[in-house]
């Protein structure tokens, strides 16, 4: 199991790529009604989508990211992305009190004064150096890209499906039989 999970990190996953190059925020053609913004990216699909779009029967059990507007950029939910990809080492940012990281590099705010303490691919200023080495999914994916040795850190994809559905089988029920604990 151990070797299925380190050869699972290894990978970048498929839809990656062009999920970074997708534009959001324009209007939906198929749907001419009021907030109809494609802010939606369904990773089944590989396609943005407005949110009448989403409410059809075609993306009912597809895996949907929505996407938001942070200082002019496009951002992600950083909770949701877990889901799909290691982001460790990646600068989460706080909007609308929910934890968010960039796809691309936000704009740089003021000189590079030191590279210890900027982003190891734009050299984009980090809040905490110490902590993060990146400042969105696309310059660690560009680090992922350069590595020289695939036991090397940073990883992208998470642990294998099969494992993930392991997990969820262990967690319990909110409903259901209640388990107690044992009386000493």
């Amino acid at each position: 199991v151990v070797e299925e999970v380190t050869e699972k990190r290894n990978e970048k996953p498929e839809w990656v790529e062009a999920f970074l190059q997708r534009t959001f925020f324009d209007g939906c053609t198929l749907h001419p009604i009021r907030r109809n913004e494609k802010n939606r990216y369904c990773i089944n699909c590989d396609s943005s989508a407005c949110q009448y779009c989403l409410s059809s029967t075609t993306h009912r059990h597809h895996k949907i990211l929505k996407i938001y507007r942070h200082v002019y950029k496009d951002v992600v939910s950083l909770v949701a992305m877990e889901k799909y990809i290691d982001c460790a080492d990646i600068q989460p940012y706080k909007c609308n009190k929910r934890l968010v990281i960039a796809l691309n590099p936000l704009p740089h705010c003021g000189p590079i004064l030191n590279t210890e303490t900027s982003c190891d691919i734009c050299k984009r200023r980090l809040a905490e150096p110490d902590l993060y080495r990146y400042c969105s999914i696309s310059c660690k994916v560009i680090a992922f890209e350069r590595k020289s040795s695939d036991l090397a850190p940073p990883f992208l994809s998470i642990m294998s499906p099969k494992k993930a559905l392991k997990v969820e089988q262990l967690k319990h029920k909110r409903k259901g039989k209640p388990q107690r604990a044992p009386f000493f």
